[in-house]
Order: C-alpha cells, then sequence, then structure tokens
C-alpha cells in the first residue's frame, strides 16, 4: 500500500495551483502550509495511555504487577486516543473510513517509528528485535483480535454524562478483549455518543521494507471500516480510542518522535485521495522514559492487651479525670492503646478476678461467672493479619485444673467444670453491621449481682467525654474487631449465661482449646487488607461441681499478633 497522499489543491485553477506548488516546494511540509485549503481535522490530538518507550513495560519493583496494558507504566502494551474536530458537513454522504498512519516524519516518505536496527548491513539483514537491555523497539500496533466496544459496555467503558471535555474513558474495558478494544464517538449537544459498526484493521504501510533494510515491516497503519458509515455535521468533535489489552495493543517506539498521519473517507474499501473528505494533517508525540520513585515503608504494629479499654473511661481534660487516672493523659486518642488496670500507678496489672465478690473471688455451683479484658491492634500489613490466643485450663497450685470447655462452641452448664472464653464482638453475620463486630460493653453486673467482675466495673460503654474528644483528632476508631473476622468458635461471647437472672435463656458460647500452650490457636483473623486499631473485647467463664478440688485456681492467657505482609 503506498504512502496517503493529501488531497489534491488543484481545484484552485492552473495558474493558481502552479504557483502554489512551487511555494510548496519551497517550504516543506505542504500539509500545513495549505492545510486551510484542505478541510483539515482541527482541535487534533493524540493521547498515550503511557509514553515509556516500548521496550519498558515493568513497574518500579521490576515486575508487571501495576504495568498492565493500557496503563502508565507500560509502554509495551499502550493505548491511544485521537480527539478532532471534522471540517466537512458529512451527514449527506456519511464518513465510511479513518485511517491512522504512523511514521518518522509529518509529510512525504514514511517509515514506521522504531530504533531496532537491522542484524548486519546486507541488503537483506533481519529487523532486530524488541530488546530491553538494549533499550530498542519498532512501534508495532498488534491487531490479534480487534472488536469493538459493544453499545452495551460504552456506558461502563465512557462518561458520557459530564459534558465536553470530560474524563473518558473512565474505565477499561475488560483486559482479556471481551468487551472490546477500540470505540468511535462523538460528541452530540455536549455528550459523547457512541458511533458503532467499525471494524479495525492493522497492515504495515511504509515507503521501505524491511527486506531491504529501509522499514521496520511491523504495522504501523490502522484503518477503521463501516459499510453503513456516519455522518459528521462541520466542526462537530470526534474521539477514537483504541484500548491497550491483554492481545490487541500499540507498542510505542524504543525512543525519539513519532507523528500520526490522520484522514476519513467516505468509502469504506477505497481508501484514498479520490475518497478523502477531512485529512492531509498529523499529530505528533515523543517517548519518554519514566521517572521511578523509590522509598521504604517499614513494618509498623501497635498490639496492646490490657484489662481496662480507656474509651470507657471519662475525661475532663484534667489531672483529676478517670482518664488520666488509668493512662496519665489528659485527652483521648484516635486509637488509645488498651490500659492495663484503673490505676497507672499500681503494681497490680493485666490481672482478672473471677468468681463471686461477695466471698474471696470464689466460684459457685449454682452460678456461671465472668469477665473479661481487651486488645487492640493496627498493623500496616498488607496482607492482614492473624491473633492467636496460648495458654492453659485454670489450675491449683497442687495440679487439679478446671476442665476446658473445649474447641467446640458450647453453652456454660451449671454444676460442669468448664473453663472457657470467646469474643464479646458479635457474630460473624454482624459484620454488615456499623461499625462491623462492635465491641459488646454489657455485663452480668447489678448492684446485688455482680456475676461478670471485670477490672473495669462501672464504666460499661463508651464514655461521653471520647466524642468531645474527637473535635481535637482526625478520626476517632469506634471500637469495632472489623475488618477482622472472630474464628467460628470464638464469635458467640456476647450474651446471657446466667439465664435466670439475666435473660429467659443462656445464649453466649465458649470455647478452650486445651493444646493452645504449645500450639497458639487463632482468634480473628483478614488475610487481605491492613488492620486499623481494631478492638477485640474477650470474655471468659468458668463453673464447677461440688467435687471441684478446693484451692486457688489461676492461669496466664498470652494473646499473640501476627501481621502478614
Amino acid at each position: 500500500m503506498s504512502t496517503l497522499k493529501l488531497k489534491s489543491i488543484v481545484r484552485r485553477g492552473t495558474m493558481l495551483g502552479a504557483a502554489l506548488a512551487v511555494v510548496a516546494a519551497a517550504i516543506a511540509p505542504a500539509s500545513l502550509t495549505f492545510a486551510d485549503a484542505l478541510n483539515p481535522l482541527t482541535n487534533r490530538s493524540l493521547t498515550l495511555s503511557s509514553s515509556s518507550p516500548g521496550w519498558d513495560f515493568k513497574d518500579g519493583s521490576g515486575n508487571t504487577t501495576y504495568a498492565q496494558p493500557n496503563s502508565g507504566a507500560n509502554g509495551k502494551q499502550t493505548g491511544n486516543t485521537f480527539s478532532f474536530n471534522v471540517s466537512t458537513d458529512s451527514t449527506a454522504a456519511p464518513i465510511k473510513g479513518f485511517t491512522f498512519q504512523y511514521c518518522t516524519t509529518s509529510a512525504g516518505s514514511c517509515l514506521s517509528p522504531g530504533n531496532n536496527g537491522w542484524t548486519g548491513t546486507s541488503p537483506t539483514a533481519a529487523r532486530n528485535a524488541d530488546s530491553v537491555s538494549g533499550k530498542t523497539s519498532d512501534l508495532n500496533v498488534v491487531a490479534a483480535s480487534p472488536s469493538e466496544v459493544s453499545s452495551g459496555d460504552f456506558s461502563t467503558v465512557i462518561d458520557a454524562t459530564t459534558g465536553i471535555p470530560n474524563r473518558s474513558p473512565v474505565a477499561l474495558p475488560a483486559l482479556d478483549n471481551t468487551q472490546g478494544n477500540f470505540v468511535v464517538m462523538k460528541d452530540v449537544a455536549g455528550t459523547w455518543t457512541y458511533s458503532g459498526g467499525w471494524a479495525m484493521t492493522a497492515v504495515n504501510n511504509e515507503t521501505g521494507d524491511a527486506l531491504h533494510a529501509t522499514g521496520t515491516g511491523a504495522n504501523n497503519y490502522i484503518s477503521l471500516t463501516n459499510a453503513t458509515g456516519d455522518g459528521f455535521t462541520t466542526g462537530q468533535a470526534v474521539r477514537i480510542i483504541f484500548f491497550g489489552t491483554n492481545t490487541n495493543y500499540i507498542t510505542n517506539p524504543g525512543a525519539g518522535a513519532f507523528f500520526v498521519k490522520i484522514n476519513d473517507y467516505n468509502n469504506d474499501t477505497t481508501l484514498d485521495d479520490t475518497t478523502l473528505v477531512d485529512g492531509g494533517v498529523t499529530v505528533a508525540n515523543v517517548m519518554n522514559q519514566s521517572i521511578e520513585i523509590q522509598t521504604k515503608v517499614l513494618e509498623t504494629m501497635d498490639f496492646s492487651v490490657g484489662t481496662v479499654d480507656p474509651y470507657t473511661l471519662a475525661s475532663d481534660g484534667t489531672t483529676g479525670s478517670q482518664f488520666y487516672a488509668a493512662s496519665g493523659k489528659l485527652k483521648h486518642g484516635q486509637c488509645d492503646p488498651i490500659l492495663k488496670s484503673m490505676d497507672s500507678a499500681s503494681a497490680v496489672v493485666n490481672t482478672l478476678q473471677l468468681g463471686d465478690q461477695s466471698a474471696e473471688n470464689s466460684l459457685r455451683t449454682d452460678k456461671t461467672y465472668s469477665t473479661h479484658s481487651y486488645w487492640r491492634l493496627s498493623s500496616n500489613s498488607s496482607a492482614g493479619a492473624t491473633v492467636y490466643y496460648s495458654g492453659v485450663t485454670l489450675k491449683n497450685t497442687v495440679g487439679d485444673e478446671i476442665a476446658p470447655i473445649g474447641t467446640t462452641a458450647s453453652s456454660p452448664l451449671l454444676g460442669t467444670p468448664q473453663f472457657g472464653l470467646a469474643l464479646a464482638n458479635g457474630t460473624i453475620a454482624d459484620n454488615s453491621t456499623t461499625p462491623g463486630y462492635a465491641v459488646n460493653y454489657n455485663t452480668e453486673e447489678t448492684a446485688t449481682k455482680v456475676y461478670e467482675n471485670g477490672a473495669d466495673n462501672g464504666t460499661n460503654g463508651i464514655d461521653a467525654s471520647v466524642a468531645g474528644d474527637t473535635t481535637l483528632l482526625t478520626g476517632y476508631h469506634a471500637p469495632q474487631l472489623a475488618p477482622l473476622a472472630p474464628a467460628a468458635e470464638y464469635d458467640q461471647g456476647a450474651g446471657v449465661v446466667n439465664a435466670t437472672d439475666y435473660g429467659p435463656a443462656t445464649t453466649a458460647k465458649f470455647a478452650f482449646d486445651p493444646t493452645s500452650n504449645t500450639v497458639p490457636t487463632p482468634i480473628a483473623s483478614e488475610n487481605a487488607q491492613v488492620v486499623d486499631c481494631v478492638t477485640a473485647k474477650v470474655r471468659y467463664i468458668a463453673n464447677i461441681a461440688a467435687t471441684t478440688p478446693a484451692g486457688i485456681y489461676t492461669t496466664k492467657i498470652n494473646y499473640i499478633a501476627a501481621p502478614q505482609y
């Protein structure tokens, strides 16, 4: 196929035409000198999805993770967007063809852009292949299976509602090419409107050829044809987008500037001067290697375990507040760590009393007693985190033990030796609520019946002073476990354990893995995102039988946070 020529200018008359021909030979390029006389496409531009050379197609880490087709980092699989206004009214004789020819110059003979060079100096030397190490590549239009974006997918890909000009496209078609790889649209009263029925082909069309070492031989010529065509009014804006997908894309040349000659025709089979409507114009672009910026974010983690959630404590900004006594701080923060006691000066920390307070914190056969602690975790681990517990059941000094409740979530059973734990953060089904897996601060505690004896007795619920402090913060975190999700065996710790006193039925369930002391047991996890100030309330219960040996029973439960990077 020969290089396409500009529309003939002989129409102006013999003498004038001769004079102009002489000037054109002396002042190049003729296409720019006589643009007005040729009804050129105006307001034309070419936008590349990447200005990186074709051999540069990896991200800053040297891989393709963030360098998918049609992305800024990928010069090998780019997309090109052509925008222009037509000059000629074609509503009576529709436009049936568009062509785009990539060349190293804006006029005259066309050599396809590229810097691969040849393997030797003989007339039949082969063209070198793209080389990352050698930093070379030839422009190439790869059209293995070109297809038009359908009218149904058009509204997904193109933002047609925000006027002209707008940010189009707003989304990419599927990279597997199932939604097409090119689209033609026109401005109708300020809205991009779909123009369908176009077919795409890509061939080599340059003056020289690769066989004689005078051309690259790569595809540098795109034609869009439509047997029915589409009519455009004078000055109407047209936009044609070629998307980069996995199998259809445009590879940038390895270096330097290139030019694209744009023409439109009123015929879908004869694309030459005889059917040319508007054209004879070019757009230019230059290849530039991307700027790479490197830095490092070190792994971080805040993990606090304790018996008091500071958000339940009152603060008035003075040293006389409950919050100051427990933390030594005047004001609440965005993500205050869990505290180890109600008194920061106390030597007794992270210690819970489980049992009847009126009888030296002892257990009874006719009541289930409980207590609770908290942990709070923040980590920049991109793959989430898992929190485990490790420990043994309650034991006395001579080795007698209260049997662990087991690895299956079970309700407390009066008169049966049991020790168990669970999260009081709602069930797995509660993650749809806001906030997700909120901390349940309810306790089985009244003036005469204290069956849940926490270190923070009397501080149930978020104190009103916390909300008041948010005016000084950039973002207070309401206590919740999400995005961590509780393990199924440990997601039912909120609820009633003494039905006769606090509810119609026992609703909470608990478990305890007796092997957790040697193999920590996961209690909550998340594996897809960072965890920001997640909060868990852990509730513990114990029951005894009439035959449970007397003694002081203790245990130590350890919590382990394992971020995943």
